[in-house]
């Protein structure tokens, strides 16, 4: 927990990671929702694809930070010799990354609605359901991958080459919800896709918390 909190507070100090990966996600939205008239029937089965690229291409920048001060500074193994248990580092970054990702959504959320024409209260609840386990399986595979890579040079291309294809289910079950509560589907189809997406991540959790410790020591 201590490690979340100062990651958050470092991040809050600065801000301007959030408030460019912000202006990012805007203009690629804005871009998109050129490209047909707001409320029409291809846009809106454009639009769940369009906010969950968005998310990722902003959760992969995220992620690339997630040991950047600690390497930056020369601080990670020192990170590794302090009284906190390597599962406890991972959770801690997984936690500040997942908040980090969430508070991106929440001030991407109202403008998507608007540019796209779509209700902001309209299925919210199977919206945000599919974003915090989406981003929950996202943060667990991709904090991980980061620390795998934190010592490469080329770690800002490979993180996304060996994250996006891995993180693939997630993504999908990710667009399903927000597709379904969007548009009104059935909420039942709603709930077989959290649930799958539950499932996704207790793997995805449980690999990290299993492997985490095995490769920072190395």
């Amino acid at each position: 927990m201590a490690i979340a909190w100062k990651d958050l507070v470092l991040e809050m100090r600065g801000r301007e990671v959030i408030v460019l990966l912000s202006v990012f996600g805007f203009l690629i939205l804005t871009l998109f929702s050129l490209s047909a008239q707001a409320g029409s029937p291809a846009l809106t089965e454009l639009a769940p694809g369009v906010l969950w690229i968005t998310f990722l291409f902003a959760g992969v920048l995220g992620l690339g930070r997630t040991f950047d001060r600690e390497r930056e500074n020369g601080c990670f193994h020192g990170l590794l010799l302090s009284p906190a248990d390597p599962v406890q580092i991972y959770w801690g970054k997984c936690l500040s990354t997942l908040i980090f990702i969430l508070v991106f959504q929440a001030l991407l959320w109202p403008v998507f609605t608007v540019l796209y024409g779509f209700s902001p209260i309209k299925g919210v609840f199977f919206a945000w359901a599919g974003f915090v386990l989406g981003d929950l399986g996202f943060v667990a595979l991709g904090v991980l991958l980061s620390s795998m890579t934190i010592h490469l040079r080329s770690r800002e291309m490979l993180l996304p080459l060996l994250l996006f294809p891995l993180c693939l289910p997630v993504l999908v079950g990710g667009v399903r919800c927000t597709t379904i509560a969007l548009t009104g589907g059935d909420p039942g189809l709603a709930w077989i896709w959290l649930g799958r997406l539950m499932a996704f991540d207790v793997i995805f959790i449980s690999l990290g918390t299993l492997l985490f410790p095995m490769v920072v020591e190395e």
